[in-house]
């Protein structure tokens, strides 16, 4: 994304979410009604500039890959 551009749709839903609390993939997939590919494209993308992080909530034996802002 060049600089003063606007970030794609599905980065300002995630990001708008996240506003909201933390979400791990399956609420934010639920969210967009975006394809999963297109998904975990933009998640990355967003944790590569820095904008979001990833932590693990651990949930009996597995634990879920979350999202929340980065602060």
């Amino acid at each position: 994304m060049t600089v003063g551009a606007s970030p794609p749709p599905i980065d300002r839903l995630i990001l708008e979410a996240l506003q909201r609390g933390d979400q791990n993939r399956g609420q934010l997939f639920d969210l967009t009604g975006k394809s999963y590919p297109l998904l975990v494209n933009a998640l990355q993308r967003l944790k590569d500039q820095n904008h979001i992080e990833t932590y693990f909530v651990p949930t009996g034996d597995v634990s879920v890959l979350t999202y929340r802002l980065r602060t």
